[in-house]
């Protein structure tokens, strides 16, 4: 194509410097045509002149453009392209019969950029897609480097269909190495720093300023979905740039949806963003609970796209040894006796440390261990300083341990004597709730949002009310001091855990989406299986 493109590209230049310096005859421009043609096109030289330089820009595109840094080659091919209409302009004017027109220069330089953008749409349309197999090839897209609850569900998916399908990180980070740890094929495309600081609160100032970095790095995924069959957009903003990519490179899209799109979550500017952008570009929308699909339909989210599949959970045949747990509680300074509750999550305002705190003066010689860190914002930094001078107060003095961020957390849970979520505002799922259940340890969780769907009260756990201090404590105080009711409760939910969550049948029902939405047809077999109750899989 580019050998073709540049061999027009001279015929093009070669007419349109014999047209513009040629001398007029008798006010006539076109003096090869019939008078009154002649003078007919020289009443349309504006629709002329932007129509040449169109055709004009799109052809050097075609032979000098590339999809990588893609706005800044428009940038220049626009500006060669004008500075030198302009000259063309000026040596006109030396011509007898001819003068300088503006309105020239503005038709090239509108016919120019439409040139360019029509040439970088051709480009993309002439991308191959690569053969495969009889399997979807997926590529999946996530915003972070860093492992959250939604990279570690989307790790598990990626890993058992490492063989035909890619990951693309807009960041680079831990989460990239694990992929390739277990064999997924992963390339980092980095989003422009000011696109990287649009968080989920951000205005329209900031979501314009990002702009120029969103549609570069949409470029380059365009050019990367149409060497697969499916695009699966794992978080917010890979559905914001992966959607339209899909669609301009003529893939099917899968959003999964992992968080609550309503007030608390998001601005409402990012909430009608998202909602918009997937009911446009998605094709399937995988919501991780009843509660995140009704969010999302109430913001005026399309129903039909939608299908409820939980996260999924590897079960774990073994669990630490004993003496690994000793020494773990001796490294955090938790006395070799002491009851400890574990909670496990980011460090941020709407997860609730504060509130386990403050419920946690009400129990005598309890301990707290926080597991996490204060991963993306400065407002999550400002609220981790803030939970350390908590901890200092003489009440909770010497109770509260800070472990960190760490890869490996079963040790953890395997130590604490009850598992805290804690959320303020609903959680869209929660994944530490199921983790404290396969540990076989009673769970407390605020009543509300994809918790609610998971924790059946005094069955399989205790639910609270959001932000109540007094209800956590009374539910700590209870576990603590009815250590049969808290072993009922653990046994009960972990068998729960491991009928409903084993991650082999959640991803069947996942892999039943992606081999429908590939295919664009609601089989009714694939529809069948996507809806059935989730059991284990031997």
């Amino acid at each position: 194509m580019k050998r073709n493109a540049r061999i027009a590209l001279l015929v093009l230049l070669a007419a349109g410097l014999w047209l513009a310096l040629k001398p007029t005859l008798g006010n006539r421009r076109f003096t090869f045509l019939p008078f009154r043609w002649s003078e007919y096109f020289d009443l349309m030289d504006f629709w002329l002149n932007l129509g040449a330089f169109a055709m004009l820009g799109m052809t050097v595109w075609l032979a000098f453009g590339t999809l990588e840094k893609a706005f800044s080659r428009l940038w220049m091919m626009t500006g060669g392209i004008t500075l030198l209409n302009i000259l063309l302009e000026l040596v006109q004017s030396s011509i007898p019969g001819r003068a300088m027109d503006m309105a020239d220069v503005w038709a090239g330089l509108i016919g120019c950029v439409g040139g360019i953008g029509c040439g970088m749409v051709l480009q993309l349309f002439s991308i191959g897609k690569k053969s495969g197999g009889k399997e979807p090839q997926v590529l999946f897209l996530d915003q972070t480097g860093r492992l959250g609850g939604a990279e570690l569900m989307l790790l598990d998916i990626a890993a058992a269909r490492a063989a035909d399908s890619e990951v693309i990180l807009f960041h680079d980070g831990e989460f990239r190495t694990a992929l390739e740890n277990a064999g997924v094929k992963t390339t980092v495309q980095r989003l422009s720093e000011e696109a990287s600081t649009v968080d989920k609160q951000a205005g329209l100032k900031s979501v314009l300023r990002s702009l120029p970095g969103i549609l570069q790095l949409m470029l380059r995924i365009v050019q990367a979905a149409r060497s697969f069959d499916v695009v699966y957009a794992n978080t917010a903003k890979a559905l914001i740039i992966g959607g339209p990519a899909a669609r301009l490179a003529g893939r099917p899209l899968i959003f999964h949806l992992h968080d609550i799109i309503a007030d608390g979550h998001f601005s409402l500017l990012n909430q009608q963003a998202l909602v918009h952008c997937a009911n446009f570009c998605a094709q399937s929308v995988i919501a991780n609970s009843e509660a995140t699909k009704d969010a999302f339909i109430a913001c005026g989210g399309r129903a039909e796209l939608c299908v409820v599949i939980p996260n999924g959970f590897r079960i774990p045949t073994e669990r630490t040894a004993a003496t690994q747990v000793s020494s773990l509680r001796a490294s955090l300074g938790i006395p070799p006796q002491a009851w400890t509750v574990l909670m496990a999550g980011r460090l941020a305002h709407w997860k609730g440390q504060h509130v386990l705190l403050e419920a946690l003066k009400a129990v005598p010689a309890a301990h707290a261990i926080l597991l996490g860190d204060a991963l993306f914002t400065d407002e999550d930094r400002e609220y981790a300083r803030g939970l350390h001078a908590q901890a200092e107060a003489p009440e909770l003095a010497g109770r509260v341990h800070f472990a960190g961020f760490q890869k490996e957390t079963m040790p953890y849970f395997d130590l604490a004597d009850a598992v805290v979520h804690a959320s303020v505002h609903p959680e869209p799922f929660g994944r530490v709730i199921v983790e404290g259940m396969l540990a076989c340890k009673p769970v407390i969780a605020a009543r509300a949002g994809g918790a609610a769907e998971i924790v059946q009260h005094e069955q399989t756990g205790l639910l609270v009310a959001p932000g109540s201090a007094g209800e956590l404590a009374e539910a700590l105080l209870r576990l603590k001091n009815e250590p049969s009711l808290a072993c009922d409760i653990a046994q009960r939910a972990q068998q729960m855990a491991q009928d409903i969550y084993a991650l082999n049948a959640v991803q069947e029902k996942i892999e039943a989406v992606i081999r429908q939405t590939a295919s664009r047809e609601l089989s009714q077999e694939t529809e069948t299986a996507a809806n059935q109750p989730l059991q284990q899989v031997a």
